[in-house]
């Protein structure tokens, strides 16, 4: 079941949960759950768009745009290469469910299921 995301205070903009997803922009981290996550600035820009409209699928165009900006000359492959990171280390257990889910011929989404 997807959830929607909210601030975890109304004066905090750069900290955002969603289920057991927290996103803190500032620090490039998530946390799932107990486990803390590094992120680089570009994958923290990537999951936080997911985040911001779980559920909604994202095409890679309107993410290029969107984490790296118009005019900036960058593979549409490359956003395939942050999510695959991203994916691994939001990853509970290797076996486990992605909470990024690529919906095929369209872009992807931030899946959240609830415990």
């Amino acid at each position: 079941m997807i959830g929607p995301a909210r601030s975890l205070k109304a004066k905090d903009k750069n900290r955002l949960a969603v289920g057991r997803l927290t996103i803190d922009k500032d620090r490039h981290e998530a946390t799932l759950g107990s486990y803390t996550i590094r992120l680089t600035p570009i994958e923290s820009a990537l999951l936080w768009r997911l985040a911001s409209e779980p559920g909604r699928v994202f095409g890679r165009e309107e993410l290029l745009a969107n984490v790296w900006g118009h005019g900036i000359t960058v593979e549409h492959r490359t956003v395939d290469t942050h999510m695959s990171k991203v994916r691994r280390k939001l990853r509970e257990r290797p076996d486990g469910p992605s909470l990024i889910e690529t919906i095929w011929g369209m872009g992807y989404r931030l899946r959240i299921s609830d415990p």
